[in-house]
């Protein structure tokens, strides 16, 4: 059985019309490229209860994995990670290779010159793993719950393009297979 995916972009400024959702077009694509199926496309604000409410809808529609894209930035307005934390009933780590892959992407001596806004970016819900990001800031999230993975991607289309052939494309793959 082909997986069967939702795609989940965060964000205000997507429904506001301030940015133009790439990152669905390009996901949509490299999941039908891999025998993927996309059952559909939620665009939410940035709001712990639209989060909540359309991860909840596409587990009850049967779907095998959700991406999420958006919101893993260091800003207030980010709050994937703690949403997904409270949803799950767990709390968030800050991830200590994450932590480190910045430290020598800005050439920093020690962990303690990590900013905080930087170790914001590098929390994750601690029942899920991270992936760094070779080719930039944004890391990937991997998250079991309610007998799906969800894949925690950032905003930025660069980043997204970066992270889901490396990451994903082989996972869902090897579910296709």
């Amino acid at each position: 059985m082909p997986p069967l995916i939702e795609l989940i972009p965060i964000g205000t400024e997507l429904i506001l019309g301030r940015i133009a959702d790439t990152n669905t077009q390009f996901l949509a694509r490299e999941i039908e490229g891999v025998g993927g199926r996309v059952r559909r496309v939620t665009t939410v604000h940035d709001n712990p209860e639209n989060i909540i409410g359309a991860i909840g809808e596409a587990i009850a529609g049967g779907v095998t994995h959700i991406i999420t894209t958006g919101g893993l930035g260091p800003t207030p307005d980010d709050m994937t990670v703690d949403t997904l934390a409270k949803m799950i009933g767990c709390g968030t780590v800050v991830d200590e290779g994450l932590v480190d892959h910045f430290r020598i992407k800005l050439n920093l001596k020690g962990r303690e010159q990590v900013s905080e806004h930087m170790r914001k970016v590098a929390t994750i819900p601690d029942v899920g793993t991270a992936a760094a990001n070779l080719s930039g800031w944004g890391h990937c999230i991997t998250v079991p719950y309610g007998g799906v993975t969800l894949f925690v991607l950032p905003g930025p289309p660069r980043e997204v393009n970066a992270l889901f052939p490396v990451y994903i494309k082989p996972v869902l793959k090897r579910y296709s297979a």
